[in-house]
């Protein structure tokens, strides 16, 4: 405890040589100071120090990530205690007075990495190893990432890549940057720097410490996603797993029991357990949060999304019908032995890891011999445990890595990630995938689906259209057809695997972007309550229009 403690406050204090505040849209609090603008870091304990500064300010806007990319979409809807701001956010309606309107915070973070680039002295070797190049990427990678971040949520942002050290600085007129011109700027920013290592600090707080940086390739994977250039975002995604060996199959929730009427009588989830112990190969990136507020800057999420002391077990956001209909309508292959398989009805089963006293079996009304709640307004989201926030890991990246394909047109190789799985290596510029080809398979390679459907790659419900033969199935199944077939998959699987840790607006701005057609997002966010309920036309209308999609801020 002690250690935790002064690990979220030392850095904070040591940095204060940096500079202080500044006025107007650029008071971010950052510690540098303007009268130590001569000041140079060509240490590698000055470098270090310098980084884990940073990561403190990224811890500011950790759960604003989370909640502006969860709450704008339709697996989430709100209650009874739902506070004025997040239900501003659930409805897409933000007003000025909103507390998450003020992006101040990400300007820190900014202004930091800013100053951080301009004063490291990148030449400094030390035993012949440039030392400050490690801290240099993983800074550049931070900056970037919170540029897409401001963009994603705020649209146009004011753009400066140089540090703020005067308070007339701080007044200038800074050109305004919208995602694309954001991703055009740090694409070329990051590209050099993609084979260079991340540092490593050794366990801090109990948790890796190379899991706080956000990989170059990933980030720069992610910009060219987003714009669109589906090749190279496929070969960045593609070149970080394996790079890290990083298999479709290594963590899974499933079915471990079912009595003689088939109905469910236990399951097992390792697939929770990157929620609750961090250190585990799944996990990649995250914000390391403090366990109290008393040892630093402390995650909410458990306090939205679950009942606590502190909220008095008033939790202020809850799955939506849409969600929980979603999970319902996954047919779970269960395997009795190598040649026997069953169809359950209980949905999808990372949805019970996620809410484990909340299972019933999907079929019929809960008995006395259920999982189920002792009272109906408690409600614990397990991927809160850690209390850290996450922003990659493997399952997401094999799902961004899925979208890329499938949009160049590689749909059979994109559908294979979900319902096979395998590994990739690159060669050259070529993916090399290897996926699954056995009826029995290994755990190794099971298919991202496989995750929370039980034996997916044995399951023939959960399957890539039949193309064989002469038939009509085959003469309508064109290319494009095929390629929206399987985008609708990787979508709902996404939906599954990373609710609730704020991807799922992002994801419906990228199909909807993709296919031309903002409908797409509005009718999904519509629908929240449920697909065959009536559509909030009201959001509908307002997030038919793109510009709708982003906080206004003056």
């Amino acid at each position: 405890m002690k250690r935790k403690t002064f690990y979220f406050s030392f850095f904070i204090v040591h940095l204060s040589f940096l500079f202080a505040s500044c006025s107007g849209l650029f008071e971010t609090q950052s510690s540098y100071y303007s009268t130590e603008d001569n000041h140079t870091l060509d240490s590698a304990a000055d470098t270090v120090y310098s980084v884990i500064g940073i990561l403190s300010k990224v811890q500011s806007i950790a759960d604003r990530t989370v909640l502006m990319g969860e709450l704008r979409a339709d697996l989430v809807c709100d209650n009874a205690y739902t506070a004025s701001d997040l239900r501003e956010i659930v409805a897409n309606d933000v007003t000025a007075a909103n507390a998450y309107v003020d992006y101040r915070d990400f300007y820190a973070v900014i202004n930091n990495c800013n100053y951080y680039l301009a004063k490291a002295d990148t030449t400094v070797r030390v035993a012949g190893m440039k030392v400050i190049l490690k801290e240099y990427a993983v800074v550049k990678a931070i900056r970037a990432w919170t540029y897409m971040q401001l963009a994603l949520i705020y649209g146009e942002v004011p753009f400066y890549t140089q540090p703020i050290l005067k308070f007339t600085d701080a007044d200038k007129e800074y050109p305004k940057y919208d995602l694309a011109r954001i991703c055009d700027y740090f694409i070329a920013d990051l590209l050099p720097l993609t084979e260079i290592e991340q540092p490593s600090y050794g366990p801090i707080s109990g948790v890796d410490s190379r899991k706080f940086f956000f990989p170059v390739k990933l980030v720069l994977a992610d910009l060219y996603l987003w714009q669109q250039d589906y090749s190279h975002a496929a070969f960045y995604y593609a070149d970080f797993l394996s790079d890290r060996k990083l298999t479709t199959g290594l963590v899974a929730s499933r079915v471990s029991g079912i009595n003689t009427s088939d109905e469910v009588t236990s399951f097992t989830s390792n697939w929770i357990n990157a929620f609750v112990s961090p250190n585990v190969e799944e996990v990649i990136t995250l914000i390391p949060m403090a366990q109290t507020r008393l040892e630093g800057v402390k995650s909410q999420l458990d306090n939205v999304f679950s009942s606590t002391d502190e909220n008095d077990n008033r939790y202020q956001i809850a799955p939506s019908p849409y969600y929980e209909e979603l999970v319902g309508a996954q047919d779970y292959a269960y395997s009795v032995n190598e040649r026997t398989l069953k169809h359950l009805s209980c949905g999808d089963m990372r949805y019970f890891a996620t809410y484990p006293t909340r299972f019933v079996p999907a079929d019929r009304q809960p008995s006395s011999d259920d999982w189920k709640m002792d009272d109906e307004d408690i409600q614990t989201n397990a991927k809160f445990t850690s209390g850290h926030v996450y922003v990659y890991r493997a399952g997401t990246v094999w799902l961004r890595l899925a979208e890329a394909l499938n949009a160049m047109g590689n749909y059979e190789d994109a559908f294979a990630i979900l319902k096979r799985g395998g590994e990739v290596t690159t060669r050259g510029d070529s993916l090399l995938f290897e996926f699954t080809q056995t009826s029995v398979g290994t755990e190794r390679y099971r298919g991202i689906h496989a995750r929370g459907g039980g034996e997916v790659f044995r399951n023939s419900v959960y399957d890539f259209p039949d193309m064989s033969g002469d038939t009509l199935d085959v003469r309508v199944w064109t290319r494009e057809r095929l390629m929206e077939y399987v985008e609708d998959r990787i979508v709902e699987e996404q939906a599954l695997e990373s609710a609730f840790e704020g991807q799922r607006f992002y994801t419906l701005m990228r199909i909807a972007l993709r296919r031309n057609d903002p409908a797409y997002l509005a009718d999904k966010v519509a629908h929240r309550s449920g697909t065959l309920q009536p559509a909030d036309n009201v959001l509908y209308d307002r997030l038919s229009n793109p510009s709708n999609w982003y906080i206004k801020h003056d």
